[in-house]
């Protein structure tokens, strides 16, 4: 299993992904009739732009005023198509608050979620992704997406 997962940082590999991604889901808005508008663009790029498991409120409330002004509702609406294209990933903490992380051009992850802190731990491993399309396979079933979540205590707060 190796540990967590490195996301861009750099504007530029931020700005590519964005000039990579925007065009899919303005062909995906297409496709379901939905508006294509500048608010949408807005709150697509300032997701591609976190590195962290947000809440759709703080990025709403990050939104919220300037000249960059986005409603509350055009985010939630925004989120949830880009959930449906595969954009964006919901994680639910025990608490189920909703969490989002952009997914675009990174690699298939799952999470470890710290009870006490509430600290995000993502991890990779095959085996686990190997098991799982294994029981898909046994089972006929087509996968669409899984998440995998495992909560405890992290390192950090053990010591405590």
């Amino acid at each position: 299993m190796e540990n967590r997962i490195e996301k861009p940082t750099d504007n530029k590999e931020i700005e590519q992904s964005v000039n990579e991604a925007w065009p899919l889901f303005v062909k995906f808005l297409k496709g379901k009739n939905a508006r294509i508008t500048q608010a949408r663009k807005i709150v697509f790029t300032q997701v591609f732009s976190r590195h962290d498991h947000f809440c759709a409120d703080d990025l709403s409330a990050s939104l919220a005023k300037g000249p960059n002004h986005v409603s509350r509702g055009t985010v939630y609406r925004t989120l949830a198509l880009m959930e449906e294209i595969g954009f964006v990933r919901v994680i639910r903490d025990t608490d189920v608050h909703a969490h989002y992380e952009h997914v675009f051009n990174h690699p298939l992850h799952e999470h470890m979620i710290c009870d006490r802190c509430g600290e995000f731990m993502e991890f990779v491993d095959n085996d686990l992704e190997e098991h799982i399309k294994m029981a898909c396979k046994k089972y006929s079933f087509k996968e669409r997406t899984h998440r995998v979540v495992i909560f405890g205590i992290c390192k950090k707060c053990q010591t405590q």
